[in-house]
């Protein structure tokens, strides 16, 4: 499979990203947190031309350490990257698909770009609810000095997780989120300082409905029954909330989807993909939940 690594720069940023694939059909991909570009190189082919943007503090993707306090990513700044790439690539149409943390993305870009996207697929997106204690907590100054100072030996913050799961006030799940990044020190500061970063980016809701609605664009969120970090029924919150509620769908898996085992349970959703469910046999699947 062909492929080539290129980048977008503006300021003091720089976006990298990999094209696998060739062809007419063009699938724009973002990662998750401490995933990588590669991920979705399983969906390029002959007809499929797959974009796949490594964010900031992933790759050689940049920011600079010294804003991250004083000056956060902004979505606009966000925005006129993707700009560079769409026209860099001469990319007028494009399907959009993201996991995790890409979702968060990918939810500020739907109101700027709607008339260019033919489908969009997010995969336990974060950036479902702006109000929640991971995103409130990030606008904090104290809370995120906490995160800072952890960055110099995060195992006592694994520690911390530990203790909060015996007693309850952490989910078992969300506790195993925090030893896995808290395990190395690396993937800490990496999780710390994207958390730090991307505090302002934050999907507007409204226009997104409005987007999705003027545009008719297809669009599916696929969640994992055993998810314990983006739960399903923030999904099913946040569906309703963009007039989108029948089009959430659950499969048998955790926050880790691209397993192998995990890849074979949703591949046949993805809209851009052969033989993919349409969203009406979607919706139908999923009239019993909320």
């Amino acid at each position: 499979m062909s492929s080539s690594v290129k980048t977008v720069s503006k300021a003091d940023l720089k976006l990298e990203y990999f094209i696998f694939g060739s062809g007419e059909e063009i699938i724009i991909c973002m990662h998750g947190h401490g995933r990588n570009a590669s991920d979705f190189e399983f969906i390029a082919g002959d007809n499929r031309r797959v974009i796949s943007i490594h964010l900031f503090h992933h790759g050689n993707s940049y920011f600079p350490i010294e804003r991250i306090e004083q000056e956060p990513l902004q979505s606009d700044e966000f925005i006129a990257l993707f700009k560079l790439i769409l026209e860099k690539e001469s990319i007028n149409q494009f399907h959009l698909f993201a996991f995790s943390q890409g979702g968060r993305f990918s939810l500020c870009l739907i109101p700027y770009f709607a008339d260019k996207m033919k489908t969009i697929t997010l995969i336990s997106p974060d950036g479902m609810d702006n109000k929640s204690f991971y995103n409130w907590a990030s606008r904090r100054r104290w809370a995120r000095n906490i995160f800072r100072y952890f960055e110099k030996d995060p195992s006592r913050l694994s520690t911390y997780s530990e203790t909060a799961r015996r007693i309850g006030i952490m989910r078992p799940k969300v506790a195993s989120f925090v030893s896995e990044f808290s395990s190395n020190q690396d993937s800490f500061v990496r999780a710390s300082r994207t958390w730090r970063t991307f505090r302002s980016v934050k999907p507007d809701y409204k226009a997104i409905n409005e987007a999705l609605q003027i545009n008719k664009i297809p669009f599916l969120i696929i969640m994992g029954s055993y998810d314990q970090v983006i739960r399903p029924k923030q999904a099913y919150k946040f569906a309703r909330l963009i007039g989108q509620q029948k089009n959430v769908v659950e499969i048998p898996n955790g926050h880790n989807f691209f397993k192998s085992t995990s890849i074979n349970k949703f591949i046949h959703l993805l809209p851009f993909m052969e033989h993919s469910l349409s969203l009406n046999q979607i919706s139908k699947g999923n009239e019993q939940h909320p």
